[in-house]
């Protein structure tokens, strides 16, 4: 007998976790926290985290750490940024692989002062996939100009591929650079030599995405006001936008939790907490977005979602909760959501959980993922990723040195292909806030013992197609096909298995039939081709 890849029933869909991984080694002075991650589309295993790396946590000072990872995110190593004169730190990562398969990463250079300076936007350019990267160029040089994202226009069909855009503001216009070059130069909108503020469009960590046809789509909650999301659109590649709309309103943010320090905290917790935005793009033209939101008395994942580039929004006007409706978290906090998203219609939300003590007496966060793979028509796969939850209140540095307010990150990472996706979080669970990551596989394969004569006719013979089999007695190689080669492919399966006779003949025989019924029915409901 021989145990194979079951031909017929090749995988089963879902959310497969397969094992935590520490990214980062730390000392107590090294706490991380606030990350973001981007995988290679060029080379799935190539993947790039980023975070920030404190010097002196009680005082809230830090720059950021780079990491990256070779074989898929099994293992990881660290790499450093340039700093340019008289920087004292970085903060709030964001970045993203172009479709030549360099990655690039925004930061913001800081003095620490009576208060935290900024120093403008600049970005980096690593082209070995995150071993080294190249000197930072400027993108603006306001002090003001805070909490960015970058999105990468990476799909084929769009007239604007290889654009890359980045966006920033807190409290303030939009700020907006985009690149037509690969990093080369960088300009604002229309024919602005330097970054644009977008007019009328005042942001707090707004959030970036692209579509097939190379729409930019720009969302943003204000914290102050937390009722409603604006949303931003150019359909010409960033060189005009279109006026500012709300697709989301009578949302509730979390700055309805009582404050400290001027920031929101959930009962029992002491780290900060925001109402952040965070998009992604599924299939064609499908746009999702998403936010934290305190209607239910606690907090929970809600979304919009469009399917035809943001001129229509589905469901209701203050939006859906993303989590399966069998699924009660109780009085668990749900928050900081974040989104990844494939051409494919593969679609992902990463987000933590606070919740009652039921380890070890303390209040504890763990990361969960949501997902679809039906481009956001259902989402009914929910897995925990974390092993154990980690306690939030170890190693914590105190925000703006604060002491009675602690800093786990306002965001954290997550990054999809429709084979896994890559949740990467701070955890606490070595005693030193650390970054750790789980490759979640998407699918998980069926392997079913038959006669090694079957064997023989089965071998190679995939879901995608590719394979071979016996025809005639001589062996076949068979190309990826289409559902006409898949339906003679099943005839020659059939003709070989009733030669074997016997029950496992027959089996064979059966699940042939059946494979090449769902290929006709498939190919009716599509239309022959």
């Amino acid at each position: 007998m021989t145990l194979i890849p079951d031909p017929f029933n090749p995988f089963t869909r879902g959310l497969f976790p397969t094992k935590n991984i520490q990214v980062t080694k730390s000392t107590q002075t090294e706490s991380r926290s606030e990350s973001e991650v981007a995988v290679n589309p060029l080379n799935p295993s190539n993947i790039v985290g980023a975070s920030k790396k404190f010097y002196d946590p009680q005082a809230y000072k830090f720059y950021l750490g780079t990491y990256y990872s070779f074989d898929g995110g099994s293992t990881w190593a660290e790499s450093s940024l340039p700093l340019q004169q008289g920087w004292q730190g970085m903060t709030d990562p964001a970045l993203t692989f172009d479709e030549l398969g360099n990655v690039f990463l925004v930061g913001e250079p800081l003095l620490y002062q009576a208060d935290i300076t900024g120093l403008g936007m600049f970005v980096y350019k690593s082209t070995d996939g995150g071993r080294t990267w190249g000197k930072p160029t400027q993108l603006s040089s306001s002090k003001h100009d805070d909490k960015q994202w970058i999105a990468a226009d990476d799909r084929p069909t769009s007239p604007f591929v290889g654009n890359i855009y980045a966006i920033w503001g807190a409290n303030q216009n939009c700020g907006f650079s985009r690149t037509r070059d690969h990093g080369i130069t960088w300009q604002g909108s229309g024919n602005n030599p330097s970054p644009s503020y977008l007019d009328g469009f005042n942001v707090y960590a707004p959030a970036i995405t692209t579509d097939s046809k190379g729409w930019v789509h720009i969302f943003n909650i204000d914290p102050l006001a937390t009722s409603s999301v604006q949303y931003l659109r150019s359909k010409d590649g960033g060189n005009t936008f279109e006026p500012a709309r709300t697709i989301v309103s009578n949302l509730k943010g979390l700055e309805n939790f009582p404050t400290t320090g001027g920031f929101p905290t959930f009962p029992n917790g002491k780290f900060r907490i925001r109402t952040i935005v965070t998009a992604a793009t599924g299939k064609d033209q499908t746009v999702i977005v998403a936010w934290p939101d305190a209607r239910d008395g606690v907090s929970r994942i809600y979304y919009r979602l469009s399917r035809d580039g943001g001129e229509h929004w589905e469901g209701p006007d203050s939006g859906t909760n993303l989590l399966p409706s069998n699924i009660n978290f109780g009085s668990t906090q749900c928050f900081l959501p974040q989104l990844a998203g494939t051409a494919n219609g593969t679609i992902g939300c990463a987000f933590y959980t606070f919740g009652d003590p039921i380890e070890s007496n303390k209040y504890l966060i763990n990361v969960y993922l949501v997902a679809s793979y039906d481009d956001g028509f259902t989402f009914p796969y929910l897995t925990k990723v974390t092993d154990s939850g980690w306690d939030p209140l170890v190693n914590a540095p105190w925000s703006h040195g604060d002491q009675n307010l602690h800093f786990i990150g306002d965001y954290f990472g997550i990054a999809a292909t429709d084979n896994f996706f890559i949740p990467f979080w701070t955890d606490t669970r070595t005693g030193v806030q650390e970054i750790f990551c789980d490759r979640v596989e998407t699918r998980k394969g069926n392997f079913v013992y038959i006669p090694d004569e079957v064997a023989k006719i089965l071998f190679g013979v995939t879901n995608d197609g590719g394979g071979l089999v016996i025809v005639g007695g001589k062996i076949v190689k068979v190309p990826p096909r289409s559902p006409l080669i898949k339906i003679l492919e099943s005839v020659n399966v059939i003709d070989s298995a009733r030669n074997i006779g016997g029950t496992g003949g027959l089996s064979i025989e059966r699940s042939a039939l059946n494979a090449m019924k769902l290929e006709i029915n498939q190919m009716l409901k599509d239309g022959i081709k």
